[in-house]
C-alpha cells in the first residue's frame, strides 16, 4: 500500500514539473510575439492623391512635401490644437509634378507610405512648389500660387492609429474649384480646395458611388447631391462611360447626370444609399434622346 502511495506521489511530482516547464516555455515564447501588431510597434499609413475634375485640358501641380500632425496616446489632450499641441511629422515624399486630371473616376497616385507611431493624427499639410500650370485651348499657362503658403495648405483630417494597423488616406484635390482666372490680368491662380478621408477598413469614414452612363458620346458630368448641396462631381469616361464619385459621407444621395450637349436629356437617379467603407455600384444609366 505504501509503495502504491509512493508511486502516486512520484507521478504527481513528475506531472507538476512538466506543467511548470510548459508554463515557463510558453512565457519565454510569448516574449517573441507581439499580439498588438508588429514587433517594432509601428502602424503604417499610405497617403494617396485623387481629383474631382475641372473644365481644363491639364492641371499640373508640383508636390514638394507632406506633413501630418501627431500626438501620442499618452497625451490626455483629446481636442488637439495643431498649433500648440503635439508635433508635425514630415512624411516621405519624392517631389513630383502631377496632372490632376489624370486622377479621376477611382484613379489615384501614391504620395507617401510611412511607418508611424501609434497615436492621434489630426491634420495634413500639402506643400506645393512654384512649377504649377494649367492648359486651356492647347495653351499652357502658369498657375500662380499665393505667397505665404510655406507651411502648406491645411487639410482637415483626423484618425487614430494602433500598433500593427495599416490604413489608406485619400487626399481629394478639387481641380474645378481650385483654379481661378483673374479678371483684369487674365492670369490663372491656384487656391487649392482639398479634403482627406479614410476610405476603407474599420475606420473608413467615406464611401463611393460608381456606374456607367450610356451612350458614351453624351459625355456627361455626374453630380452627387445631398439635399440642395452638390457634394461631388466627375466627368464620365469618354471610352466606356464609367464614373466614380469618392469621399462621400454615409447617407442618401441623388445623382444628376448632365449631358454635354442638347442631344440627350438631363437624368436624375434618386435615393442612392452610401455606406462608409463601401462602393455603391449602380446599374447602367441610359440617357433619353431629346426629340
Amino acid at each position: 500500500m505504501k509503495k502504491a502511495n509512493f508511486n502516486v506521489m512520484h507521478n504527481r511530482i513528475i506531472q507538476s514539473i512538466f506543467v511548470f516547464g510548459a508554463v515557463i516555455l510558453l512565457a519565454v515564447s510569448c516574449q517573441d510575439v507581439d499580439f498588438n501588431g508588429p514587433k517594432h510597434g509601428k502602424a503604417h499609413m499610405n497617403v494617396k492623391l485623387t481629383d474631382a475634375p475641372g473644365d481644363y485640358q491639364e492641371v499640373n501641380v508640383e508636390v514638394q512635401a507632406l506633413r501630418i500632425h501627431y500626438t501620442p496616446f499618452s497625451d490626455d489632450t483629446v481636442d488637439v490644437d495643431p498649433d500648440k499641441d503635439g508635433k508635425w511629422i514630415e512624411l516621405p515624399v519624392d517631389p513630383m509634378t502631377i496632372n490632376l486630371l489624370e486622377l479621376t473616376n477611382g484613379v489615384d497616385t501614391l504620395l507617401s507610405s510611412a511607418d508611424l507611431d501609434p497615436g492621434r493624427y489630426r491634420e495634413l499639410r500639402l506643400i506645393l512648389g512654384h512649377d504649377n500650370t494649367v492648359m486651356v485651348d492647347d495653351m499652357l499657362h502658369d498657375l500662380k500660387v499665393p505667397s505665404g503658403q510655406q507651411s502648406g495648405y491645411k487639410i482637415k483630417f483626423k484618425t487614430e492609429l494602433e500598433a500593427g494597423e495599416e490604413l489608406d488616406v485619400i487626399i481629394d484635390f478639387d481641380a474645378s474649384r481650385s483654379v481661378h482666372k483673374a479678371g483684369r490680368s487674365g492670369k490663372y491662380i491656384l487656391k487649392p480646395v482639398l479634403k482627406a478621408f479614410v476610405e476603407s477598413g474599420e475606420k473608413a469614414e467615406a464611401g463611393s458611388i460608381s456606374g456607367t452612363v450610356e451612350p458614351v458620346d453624351a459625355r456627361p458630368t455626374v453630380f452627387a447631391v445631398a439635399g440642395s448641396d452638390t457634394i461631388s462631381s466627375t466627368h464620365a469616361d469618354t471610352t466606356d462611360g464609367g464614373f466614380m464619385l469618392r469621399g462621400l459621407e454615409e447617407g442618401l444621395y441623388d445623382l444628376v447626370i448632365e449631358p454635354a450637349g442638347d442631344q440627350y436629356s438631363v437624368t436624375t437617379e434618386t435615393g442612392i444609399s452610401v455606406e462608409s467603407g463601401s462602393e455603391t455600384n449602380l446599374d447602367p444609366i441610359i440617357l433619353d434622346e431629346n426629340e
